[in-house]
């Protein structure tokens, strides 16, 4: 049985701690070091749960035991912190330094012309790529594979409509910087695009939401030229979403890119092999190439 004395320093120490929590940097790191664990139990219960069982171990520590309710006149709780923009794009910029396999959906609305589908692979590690695009239908149209090795680039370009394919070689020092390592494709989609976008500064926070049953953080940014939303995890601030408006005279082009993160096991390497159907035919490169379009 307790004596006075230890009723007495208990109660202090409930009177001290009552108001304790992990503070916000804590539950930061914390999640970004389980954050593949988090991802694969789901946002609903990773965030609240890794939240309380800090907060259950802090209090615990602290009395010794399970926690006691606040007195009476403890007043409301504590309000949520609340990120600003800057403290957002500072920890998206940082998740983009994580070695995983960036798997990209694109959609792309042009006036007059509909939606064209592209879907992207990026390995951050390694620089390899490849990009699949989709006719109307969905069917596979064309292919592309960007294979580094030495000192080498290897382009490998594959029409499925026409059955054709051919590759070529390239050493990296001739490759230029606007082309080296990057596929033709929808812009604002590679790691280094969004690093770029995100270092200007200049996205406002719209506010925290639920897209498709995760917890984000919504950033914009408008301009005379268009807008750019971008959507991050709210535990991981990996990207999950970007879309880009530009407006033009025949009407606004609209850009959706949804955002995978991919763990660098075999599945997700899988993509980066070079596959041509058999049957297709090789073209000379002396032949004139003539880049097909998806419509």
């Amino acid at each position: 049985m307790s004596t006075h004395l230890e009723d007495e320093l208990a109660a202090a120490m409930r009177e001290q701690t009552a108001g304790m929590r992990p503070g916000a940097d804590l539950l930061d790191r914390a999640a970004r070091r389980n954050r593949r664990r988090t991802l694969g139990m789901g946002v609903g219960t990773g965030v609240f749960g890794l939240a309380a069982v800090l907060a259950v171990t802090m209090t615990m520590t602290a009395l010794g035991g399970p926690p006691a309710a606040p007195p009476a006149d403890a007043g409301p709780p504590a309000a949520p912190l609340v990120l600003t923009a800057a403290q957002v794009t500072e920890r998206a910029v940082a998740a983009l330094a994580d070695d995983d396999v960036q798997h990209v959906y694109a959609e792309i609305n042009a006036p007059g012309r509909g939606a064209d589908h592209d879907e992207q692979w990026y390995d951050v590690t390694t620089g390899q790529a490849r990009r699949s695009s989709r006719t109307a239908d969905g069917a596979p149209h064309t292919d592309m594979w960007i294979t580094l090795a030495s000192d080498t680039m290897t382009s490998t370009f594959v029409d499925h409509s026409q059955r054709t394919w051919y590759s070529f070689t390239r050493t990296l020092h001739s490759v230029s910087p606007s082309d080296g390592g990057r596929l033709t494709g929808p812009a604002g989609g590679t790691p280094e695009e969004l690093r770029a976008a995100l270092s200007r500064g200049d996205f406002a926070l719209v506010g925290s939401e639920t897209l498709d049953g995760r917890a984000v953080h919504h950033l914009r940014r408008s301009h005379e030229g268009g807008a750019d939303d971008l959507w991050v995890d709210a535990v991981t601030y990996r990207a999950v979403r970007r879309d880009i408006v530009k407006h033009s005279p025949d009407g606004d082009i609209r850009v959706r890119l949804d955002f995978e993160w991919l763990p660098r096991d075999a599945a997700a390497l899988a993509p980066f092999t070079v596959r041509v159907p058999g049957g297709y035919r090789k073209i000379d490169l002396a032949e004139p190439v003539v880049a097909p379009t998806a419509r």
